[in-house]
């Protein structure tokens, strides 16, 4: 394992037990929920926009998916608060597991940042980019093959989604 298969490994590990923690203290799972699913859409909002922003303020492109990101981060984390307290979305004793699985989810969108922000700085020829295939956390967290082969088996026994994962 190379420095940033535990990079991404504790970052996922420590994610994952901050928000356990917080869920439980919160006492409702929704604030987790909340949090992974703001996390999840800035991840994704700042993969797809970081080119075209990048390109018009004639700037890196790691540079600006990292500020995208931690804007819109900071941001989904407000709002994940403010609609915690409306809802207070909990399912009582199952409140701990579901905010491990949440935190899990959050910690591996952040992780996959991490990793992007990595591989766009040092280029596709970089240490990272070029390790990572052979690299068994970076592998998984960066391209999500696990998740891909379920959805593939999903989709090939029809219980899946009524779309081709294989296609995108």
């Amino acid at each position: 394992m190379h420095w940033f298969d535990w990079l991404a490994l504790g970052i996922v590990v420590v994610v994952t037990i901050l928000q356990t923690v917080r869920g439980v203290k919160a006492e409702g799972m929704g604030l987790p929920f909340f949090e992974a699913v703001g996390l999840v859409v800035s991840a994704v909002t700042s993969v797809h926009l970081s080119g075209p922003v990048a390109q018009a303020l004639h700037m890196q492109k790691g540079t600006v998916m990292i500020i995208i990101f931690l804007i819109l981060g900071v941001l989904s984390f407000v709002l994940a608060r403010w609609l915690f307290s409306l809802t207070a979305f909990s399912f009582q004793s199952l409140d701990g597991f579901f905010s491990l699985l949440f935190g899990l989810a959050a910690g591996w969108t952040i992780a996959n940042m991490v990793l992007r922000i990595i591989i766009e700085s040092q280029g596709m020829n970089g240490e990272v980019a070029t390790l990572a295939a052979s690299s068994p956390v970076a592998r998984e967290v960066y391209s999500f093959r696990t998740w891909n082969a379920l959805m593939r088996l999903l989709f090939r026994a029809k219980l899946g989604p009524d779309f081709n994962p294989d296609i995108g």
